[in-house]
């Protein structure tokens, strides 16, 4: 007689279950949301990487095109492209930060003043500022190819010598010791404008105070100047992509589970032979070298440095909140970050794109949680049926609400993007449209904690 298969609700002998159902649990992920995130986890991960680079590739000319400029009601696209070179500067200097923060688990609160001084150096190398009647009387004028990984050499040697200074710390000792030098190089660039010199008879301007240094050289590399902002967006990519592929080998390396052994244990970490102290050094190091690169081609695109706010604690404040956003110790966490903080507000301070941000996540929504596709079909056939037999008779009833949009301005979508256009003819506002929303706002609030207290209760 034969033994009788276990059930698959029983416990089967010397299998895991929990690791046994994840199989299922992954195949039980229905419709084509479930099936797309299933063939892109499938493919290898350069394919999706090199897919992720080809879409930043793409929005130049995509965003460029006439027939999304006028989705869009703007002109041209260099308001784009300008949001998109700084989202690619801070997902840098977020990765850069994540490297010291993220992966060695030190709390290094001075990293705008590597930025800084990296973006002073460059100033001086690559401009007319620093002037020797007779010696240099038009400026040093380093080339880029010379003065950039110089600039990169020098901010990192200057990591490493803090790191040391302050290697014995740890927690809040080197948040303080770290934030106190970023603050000392924020009152050095702010204040450092006459400066007693041995030697000379004038006092000596390092920095220009608050107004910064104007007037840098575009960056020139082997014979081609950059000059235009689609120019260097398509440098900031290839210096993100570079940047991105190096830290990524740097945390599978021995380097990088040395780093993720001290931030988890440093006492274990060295009673089992790491080196410690030289790995801290070295995570201060790139950290620095990184937000070198960073900011010195920055300062060439911005064609000058201004201390005041971009090496305030605001911009600290929002890289350090970028890492963590996106999880500290996550390469895609720290990109995902600075496109909350650097594009989003950009987004939802324009009025088109906040329509068109509102609208699209609200079809998203629904294309995502109504299943069947039909269901999906039925609620926006049926809302927009709903609306105009509303819009009917709102016309038939209360006339004075179906132009409301003509007499009051403030309260209707600016025409001249397609949105605008398709969705004014189908507003239907008050003419107390403020007293209307507000109570419309309290009753939304209240039904949804009645909906919370009876699920409670139950």
């Amino acid at each position: 007689m034969s033994e009788q298969e276990p059930k698959a609700t029983e416990s089967r002998i010397g299998t895991d279950e929990w690791v046994a159902q994840v199989g299922g649990r992954v195949r039980g992920r229905a419709g084509w949301w479930g099936q797309l995130a299933d063939r892109w986890e499938a493919l290898p991960l350069g394919w999706r990487y090199g897919l992720v680079v080809l879409l930043f590739l793409l929005i130049p000319p995509i965003t460029g095109s006439q027939p999304v400029l006028n989705a869009l009601g703007i002109s041209d696209n260099a308001f784009i492209l300008r949001t998109g070179v700084r989202f690619l500067t801070f997902s840098m200097l977020a990765i850069g930060l994540n490297v010291v923060v993220g992966y060695a688990g030190l709390l290094d609160l001075g990293y705008i003043a590597f930025m800084g001084i990296a973006g002073y150096l460059y100033a001086y190398l690559s401009s007319e500022f620093i002037q020797i009647e007779g010696v240099i009387p038009y400026g040093l004028a380093v080339p880029t190819i010379v003065s950039i990984p110089l600039i990169v050499l020098l901010v990192a040697l200057l990591g490493w010598g803090i790191g040391a200074v302050s290697i014995r710390l740890a927690g809040d000792y080197l948040a303080i010791v770290t934030l106190g030098f970023g603050q000392v190089f924020l009152q050095l660039a702010l204040t450092a404008t006459r400066v007693q010199v041995p030697g000379r008879d004038r006092p000596v301007d390092f920095t220009r105070g608050p107004n910064g240094i104007n007037g840098l050289d575009n960056l020139r590399l082997f014979g081609y100047e950059f000059q235009s902002t689609l120019q260097y967006y398509y440098l900031f990519l290839l210096l993100l992509v570079l940047t991105y592929v190096v830290v990524h080998h740097l945390n599978q390396s021995r380097v990088g589970r040395g780093w993720r052994s001290i931030r988890e244990d440093e006492l274990a970490a060295e009673l089992m032979g790491i080196p410690t102290r030289r790995m801290k050094l070295l995570a201060f190091a790139i950290g620095a070298g990184i937000a070198a690169l960073e900011w010195a081609t920055d300062a060439a695109f911005q064609g000058n440095v201004v201390p005041n706010p971009r090496y305030s604690a605001l911009t600290l404040i929002n890289l350090y909140a970028m890492v963590v956003l996106g999880g500290t110790g996550s390469l895609p966490g720290a990109i995902i970050g600075s496109f909350v903080f650097t594009v989003l507000p950009e987004v939802l301070r324009s009025v088109q794109l906040a329509g068109l941000l509102f609208y699209g996540l609200g079809v998203a929504a629904l294309w995502r949680f109504l299943r069947p596709f039909s269901h999906f079909l039925t609620v926006v056939g049926g809302t927009i049926v709903v609306g105009g037999v509303f819009k009917l008779l709102v016309g038939l009833l209360a006339p004075q609400w179906d132009t409301a949009c003509s007499t009051l301005e403030a309260a209707c979508p600016q025409a001249g993007s397609l949105l605008n256009s398709i969705i004014q003819g189908w507003l239907v506002i008050p003419e107390n449209f403020q007293l209307v929303g507000n109570v419309a706002t309290g009753l939304a609030v209240a039904t949804l904690l009645g909906f919370m207290v009876v699920k409670n209760g139950r």
